[in-house]
C-alpha cells in the first residue's frame, strides 16, 4: 500500500438532521471550542483544537461526536483507493474514482432504505475551477453512471459548502480521515475511534467490506475487510471466499505489510 486517496460521509434521516447538527454544536461547546471553530481528525496549526484539545480529551470528544451520529441512526460510507493501481470506474483520476465509488454506495444505501437523498459535500481545495470540475463530475456520474450503477436515488446534483460552516461535514471528515488512518496501518490513535465508526458503516447481506467500506482494488486488500471490518467472507460477483485469504496481502494480520518498516504491532 502506497498512497491512499479516500472520501466518505454519513447518511442521516432528513427529520433528524437539524437535531444532530444542534447536538454536535453542543458537544463542541462542552469541550471548549470557540464559536464557529471547526473540528477535524488531524487539526492544523491554525485550528484551536490542535493545542486546545489533546490526548484523552480529544479522543473522548471524537467518541461523543460519533455517539450523536449513532443515536440518530447515522450510517457511514467510506471509499478508498490505492493510487498505484488503475481506477475502478471510468474516472480519469483516483480522486474522481473514489467519488464515483462513494456515490454508487450511496445509491445502494438509498435503494435499501426506499427513499431519495441529497448529498452535501465539502468544497475541494483549489478555488472555483476545482469546485466546478468536482460538481460537473458528480453531475455526469448521477446522469450517466461510471461503473456498475447510475445513482438515480440522489435527487439533485451534489451541492457544496465549506465544512467549517456545517458540523455534519466536520463529522464526515472525522469518519473518512480516521478510517484512512486505520486502513493505512496507524495503530496509536485511530483504533479506538475507528471501533466507534465500524458499527456505523453501511452493511448489506451481513458484510461491510465492499459496501460501507470500499477498498480498491479489493482483490488485493480483501483481507483488510476481515481484520478491520470483521467480515468472515469476501464476496465478488456471485462467489464467496472465507477470510482471511492465505494468498493475499495481510493474510496474517492487518500489519503484515509494515513489519519490515516498523516491527510487529503492539501487544
Amino acid at each position: 500500500m502506497k498512497e491512499l486517496v479516500g472520501i466518505g460521509g454519513v447518511s442521516l434521516p432528513a427529520a433528524s438532521t437539524r437535531a444532530v447538527e444542534t447536538k454536535l454544536e453542543a458537544v463542541c461547546r462542552a469541550y471548549g471550542f470557540p464559536p464557529r471553530e471547526p473540528f477535524k481528525w488531524s487539526p492544523g496549526k491554525e485550528l484551536w483544537m490542535r493545542e486546545g484539545l489533546r490526548d484523552e480529551a480529544r479522543q473522548n470528544f471524537y467518541l461523543e461526536v460519533l455517539a450523536v451520529l449513532r443515536d440518530a441512526g447515522g450510517v457511514a460510507l467510506v471509499a478508498a483507493a490505492d493510487k498505484q493501481y488503475k481506477t475502478a470506474t471510468a474516472a480519469t483520476t483516483h480522486e474522481s474514482d473514489v467519488v464515483n465509488l462513494l456515490l454508487e454506495r450511496a445509491q445502494l444505501h438509498l435503494t435499501r432504505k426506499g427513499c431519495d437523498g441529497l448529498v452535501i459535500a465539502d468544497r475541494p481545495g483549489g478555488g472555483a475551477p476545482d469546485l466546478e470540475k468536482f460538481l460537473l463530475g458528480c453531475l455526469e456520474m448521477r446522469q450517466e453512471g461510471a461503473g456498475y450503477t447510475v445513482p438515480e436515488r440522489i435527487c439533485i446534483n451534489v451541492v457544496s459548502s465549506p465544512s467549517k460552516f456545517i458540523r455534519l461535514l466536520q463529522a464526515a471528515d472525522l469518519i473518512v480521515s480516521c478510517s484512512l488512518s486505520r486502513i493505512g496501518g496507524e495503530y496509536t490513535y485511530s483504533p479506538p475511534v475507528f471501533e466507534a465508526i465500524r458499527p456505523l458503516l453501511f452493511s448489506d447481506g451481513g458484510r461491510v467490506g465492499g459496501i460501507g467500506l470500499k477498498l480498491h482494488p479489493d482483490y488485493v486488500y480483501a483481507n483488510l475487510y476481515h481484520w478491520i471490518d470483521r467480515d468472515s467472507t469476501y464476496w465478488r460477483f456471485n462467489g464467496g471466499w472465507t477470510l482471511p485469504l492465505p494468498d493475499r496481502p495481510y493474510s496474517q494480520n492487518e500489519f503484515g505489510y509494515y513489519r519490515k518498516l516498523i516491527g510487529p504491532p503492539p501487544t
